[in-house]
């Protein structure tokens, strides 16, 4: 649900950063009607409880290890990363390359893992971002 100040985060890995872009980014039907992305639709989330210029995306070419290497540089990391790694105190599962972040969005449906061929994320937790 929409939660200003909160920030949610899945982690995964994906081919390339152009196949992470697509998995996240709303689609523009013929209709002219905007539909969820295959992300949004996988975690059951409303897209009317997001803002798209609040997704960010962070991918990588190599497997990372630690959460910390994952997201540094993304928005917020000197308050986001601490609070990401309380909730996840072991390294990484392998295969880890890319990560999901929505800003001013709690994530509270069931759906916590996903798995299909070429990608795969896990839901990690909310934390507050201000």
């Amino acid at each position: 649900m929409e939660k200003e100040g909160i920030v949610s985060l899945w982690i995964g890995s994906d081919e390339n950063e152009s196949t992470l872009q697509k998995y996240v980014t709303l689609i523009y039907s013929d209709e002219g009607e905007w539909l969820p992305s295959q992300f949004l639709l996988d975690f059951n989330i409303d897209m009317d409880d997001i803002d798209e210029p609040f997704i960010e995306r962070v991918f990588h070419e190599r497997s990372i290890g630690l959460l910390s290497d994952l997201l540094d540089g993304c928005s917020y990391d000197d308050v986001v990363i601490p609070g990401f790694e309380a909730l996840r105190t072991n390294q990484l599962p392998s295969e880890i390359n890319s990560a999901i972040l929505i800003y001013n969005y709690e994530y509270s449906c069931d759906i916590k893992e996903v798995k299909r061929d070429g990608y795969s994320y896990v839901f990690i937790g909310s934390v507050p971002y201000e």
